[in-house]
């Protein structure tokens, strides 16, 4: 063959290599199906999430056009990978299923809750926009846990009496799973205000530092950190803070200054009743700060409630109620690690400790999933 014959060779071997479809080489992103029904309910009961079957037959030509086109939409995939439970189902092999729940067409889309309430039935292809929005409403119908409600509206109240520090904290603990329910679009929209509110004072107390008003500047960066502790403002204001003051100030002065806000952060909890909080702080400033009149301010403070009982109750609740929390955390932790028996141990010592409440509850129902114990109900729930 000649040079110029095989140049040519070369040539359309490199354009017919770029005309070939990126998914010849490229594995694209597929749904998760699983094919078994009981796995699938038991999975969905463990990790709250709705269940998504589809009804289809091996000769079905809509059914492939969903596996082809709608179940290929990078959205959906997300959606039914991340927020759902999505089944697979032959409905000529399981007749009796299909049967139970009255389909009589393919495809068919049955979307359910956690429990197996059905939330929809839907015959025939659907494009992908549609099955998304299908998808969405769904999850917006389920309500999220009742300590999630609990603690969205417990938020709430807080940041209308501007303790906003307790605002953050408790709506972390409503988005820390990062799911979509409606609870928690609301408590993300309600953080991102309360995120908002500290951006814009610590925009006001940079404008302080940049026109060389240091004290001032100082006391600014304070209250961000004080009142928005939890957000990204009050941990840059924090870094601000420690910057402005080995400038401006001297250790002794630090130190001072340091206690005097923790003894007004004291102050505050005593007013709000959160005793717990107040103690621990007391106790820190005692130990710490001894020599300063702080410290003994803090020692008649703690004294105060020590000698109240009902107080003294609050307090212990409080940490009751703290105590619970981390047990189950710890349990969790003990499970991820692949140790099950040290979580039954601490799952154990809440529902003991803690009696009828919604943390000893918590408790018996992962010991139950650990046990393999059904916790919901076998079948679908009636539409």
């Amino acid at each position: 063959m000649s040079t110029t014959g095989s140049t040519w060779t070369k040539v359309m071997a490199c354009c017919l290599w770029f005309l070939v479809p990126r998914s010849s080489f490229l594995v694209a992103q597929e749904v998760q199906w699983r094919t078994d029904y009981a796995e699938a309910r038991r999975e969905a009961a463990e990790k709250d999430r709705p269940l998504v079957l589809d009804f289809g037959t091996e000769n079905c030509y809509w059914c492939k056009q969903l596996d082809l086109r709608t179940f290929r939409d990078p959205t959906v995939v997300r959606l039914m990978n991340e927020q759902f439970i999505p089944l697979k189902i032959d409905g000529e092999r399981e007749a009796d299923l299909a049967a139970k729940l009255r389909i009589q067409n393919y495809p068919t889309i049955v979307i359910a809750a956690p429990d197996g309430k059905i939330l929809g039935t839907f015959e025939g292809f659907l494009e992908a926009p549609r099955f998304q929005e299908l998808l969405q409403r769904a999850l917006a119908s389920i309500p999220g846990p009742e300590w999630m409600t609990r603690n969205y509206e417990e938020a709430a109240r807080a940041v209308a009496g501007a303790d906003y520090a307790r605002a953050v904290a408790l709506l972390n603990t409503i988005l820390e799973d990062r799911k979509e329910r409606p609870v928690q679009v609301k408590a993300r929209q309600l953080l991102q205000e309360v995120e908002q509110q500290a951006v814009s004072r610590l925009a006001r107390a940079r404008q302080l530092v940049e026109k060389g008003q240091t004290s001032e500047a100082a006391d600014a960066l304070a209250e961000v950190v004080r009142m928005f502790a939890g957000t990204q403002a009050a941990a840059e204001g924090g870094r601000l803070l420690a910057g402005l003051g080995s400038r401006a100030e001297t250790a002794a002065e630090m130190r001072a200054r340091r206690a005097r806000e923790l003894l007004a952060q004291a102050r505050e909890d005593y007013r709000a009743q959160q005793f717990l909080c107040c103690l621990d702080r007391c106790e820190f400033l005692a130990a710490h700060y001894p020599d300063l009149p702080e410290g003994a301010q803090a020692l008649e403070l703690a004294a105060q409630i020590k000698a109240n009982p009902e107080w003294m109750q609050k307090a212990c609740d409080t940490l009751s109620d703290r105590l619970g929390l981390l047990y189950l955390a710890l349990a969790e932790t003990w499970l991820k690690n692949g140790q099950p028996r040290q979580a039954v141990i601490y799952l154990e010592r809440v529902v003991q400790a803690f009696p009828g409440t919604r943390h000893a509850e918590a408790a018996q129902l992962r010991l139950l999933q650990i046990q393999g114990q059904p916790t919901r109900p076998v079948d679908f729930k009636d539409r």
